[in-house]
C-alpha cells in the first residue's frame, strides 16, 4: 500500500541536501511526483509531492526533519488515483510570448504527461482606446492523460505558475 504526501521546506541547504533527501526516498521505495525546489544563494524553499510504501513513510519524514538548518512541514494528500485512461482536456489562455509552447510541453513531459492532441492559436489585439497599446493572446486546447500518481489539479497549478496571466481551464 503507497502513501502520498507533501513536504514544504525552507532553510539553509545546498544541492547535496537536496540530492540527499531524493536519495533517501528512492532507497525506501519512494520518487518524487512533482518538486519545486528553489535558491538563493545558500538558502533553499522547496515543496515536494512524495509516494513511497506506507512502511517506510516515517523513515523518510525523520529524514527530511534530521536536517537542524531546514524548517519543514508535512500534509497527507489524498491517495485515490483517477483512471489511468481517463483523458483530461484543458484550455490554457495567456498572453502570448517567446517560448509559451515550450515552457508548456517541459511542465507535462517532466511529470510522464502524454499529449494526446494540442492546438495553439494566437490572436493579434491592435491597440485600441487610448493606450493604443498592441498585443497578442496565446490560447492551447490540450487533450492530455496523466500517470496514475499526478492529479489533475496539480497540473493545473503547474501551468497557471509559468506566468502571472496563465489561466488554465478544465474542459469536457
Amino acid at each position: 500500500m503507497s502513501n502520498s504526501f507533501i513536504v514544504n521546506f525552507v532553510g539553509k541547504a545546498s544541492p547535496a541536501t537536496i540530492k540527499h533527501l531524493s536519495a533517501i526516498t528512492h532507497e525506501n521505495g519512494g520518487k518524487w511526483l512533482i518538486s519545486k525546489v528553489n535558491f538563493i544563494e545558500d538558502q533553499v524553499a522547496a515543496v515536494i509531492k512524495v509516494e513511497l510504501p506506507k512502511a517506510n513513510t516515517q523513515i523518510v519524514k525523520d529524514a527530511f526533519m534530521a536536517n537542524e538548518d531546514l524548517v519543514v512541514q508535512f500534509m497527507d494528500t489524498d491517495s485515490t488515483a483517477h483512471d489511468k485512461e481517463e483523458i483530461f482536456n484543458l484550455r490554457l489562455d495567456a498572453n502570448d510570448r517567446a517560448g509559451v509552447v515550450n515552457e508548456i510541453t517541459q511542465v507535462l513531459d517532466g511529470q510522464g504527461i502524454r499529449i494526446l492532441d494540442m492546438d495553439c492559436q494566437r490572436v493579434f489585439i491592435a491597440g485600441g482606446g487610448g493606450g493604443g497599446v498592441s498585443s497578442s493572446l496565446f490560447t492551447a486546447n490540450l487533450a492530455i492523460q496523466l500517470p496514475v500518481e499526478v492529479s489533475i489539479e496539480d497540473v493545473t497549478k503547474e501551468l497557471e505558475a509559468l506566468s502571472e496571466d496563465t489561466k488554465v481551464i478544465l474542459t469536457t
